[in-house]
């Protein structure tokens, strides 16, 4: 799943083409719509799994989107982000070994493996079956996969990459819609349920900018500033991904420190977003930080939720804008408190991913009651 060198940046300028700023803001109304289709089935004065729900809205939005595809089927969405987070939950492993050597029998390992293994398995068949579908119905419309189908392959020159490279971009995409998305939409709705000054001030924003009730477009993300300001804080403390890594590929000097070639440097984003040396009280959920005055102050790399340099994620457009669409139109229609039951904000490291270590579940009220 992972590209490296002069492949990536070829295979990046193939992608870029539908991440441009015109291309993205297209995609601003079936963002909304699949919003709306998840929101208008809850149920007044009803409790929500908020992962489960806005994993559904993370996954319709990606098919759309990007493959060209209605798809709602929230049984299949469901087999999906349980094959995912197998495979997570396999990668976490990988992560504690000593752990795995100390405590599990390898009788659980081998059941772990063939998990691993059937979901792998499952993804697979459903990429390769929504790649042929797109082949024989409508190669021509424009999607990631018909556009992949097309693109000329950087190393060996023929039109259309290779089919298990198409299936790998497809895979690093709906890793995307599953658990950076989904995740921080996840804590968005967790801190605003905790949060009622700050859900009633981002409403009244929604009622003064989308007039009459009226559904949010991608023409109005400018008017939007607290909505941004609210998901660039969420993102900042709790960050979906809490670390990425990088390998030198020279040796590098740091002051008195020397890097040798070969090293694999951790970056963690959730340190940094959470250090006391770049925001005061860092573990209030404030929205009000994030002025043009306090941006100019931050250094560069004490916020990056979406990484940085050439191997920043390449949808970090599309995320955000999917993001304050979400709390928009979200908010816009319904209130949202926390159960008798609380709200745990606990985090855990799943694979790369920052996931709560406890289900969320709040109430959804209708905003007239």
């Amino acid at each position: 799943m992972l590209n490296e060198g002069e492949s990536h940046r070829q295979h990046r300028k193939i992608i870029q083409p539908l991440f441009l700023p015109k291309s993205i803001k297209s995609y601003s109304n079936i963002m909304v719509d699949n919003i709306k289709h998840i929101s208008d089935n809850w149920q007044d004065n009803t409790t929500i799994d908020v992962l489960q729900e806005m994993t559904m809205l993370a996954m319709g939005v990606m098919t759309e989107s990007l493959f060209g595809i209605n798809f709602r089927d929230r049984d299949t969405f469901s087999k999906v982000s349980d094959s995912f987070t197998n495979i997570l939950e396999s990668f976490t492993q990988v992560h504690a070994p000593v752990k795995n050597i100390l405590v599990e029998e390898s009788t659980n390992e081998n059941k772990k493996q063939n998990k691993f293994q059937d979901s792998l398995d499952y993804l697979n068949q459903k990429i390769y079956t929504l790649m042929d579908h797109i082949k024989k119905t409508n190669p021509e419309k424009p999607n990631l996969i018909s556009h992949l189908l097309k693109a000329k392959d950087p190393d060996s020159g023929e039109i259309g990459l290779p089919e298990k490279q198409i299936r790998d971009e497809i895979m690093i995409f709906l890793f995307a819609a599953h658990d950076t998305t989904s995740t921080a939409l996840t804590w968005s709705l967790a801190y605003l349920a905790t949060n009622p000054e700050i859900q009633d001030k981002l409403q009244k924003e929604l009622d003064a900018v989308l007039e009459g009730g009226r559904l949010p477009t991608g023409d109005d993300l400018p008017k939007l500033e607290y909505a941004e300001k609210i998901f660039k804080e969420i993102l900042r403390i709790r960050p979906s991904v809490w670390a990425l890594s990088r390998l030198t590929n020279e040796e590098y000097k740091i002051g008195e420190y020397v890097i040798p070639n070969g090293s694999v440097i951790f970056m963690s984003q959730y340190a940094m977003h959470n250090s006391p040396k770049y925001y005061i009280d860092p573990d209030i959920f404030n929205p009000e930080r994030w002025t043009k005055e306090f941006l100019f102050k931050l250094p560069r790399f004490a916020y990056f939720p979406f990484g940085g340099g050439i191997r920043s994620c390449i949808g970090e457009t599309f995320a955000v804008q999917e993001g304050i669409l979400a709390l928009a139109t979200i908010f816009q229609k319904w209130k949202i408190v926390p159960t008798t039951e609380g709200i745990s904000f606990e985090p855990k490291a799943l694979g790369g991913f920052t996931k709560p270590k406890y289900p969320i579940k709040v109430i959804v009220k209708t905003r007239n009651n």
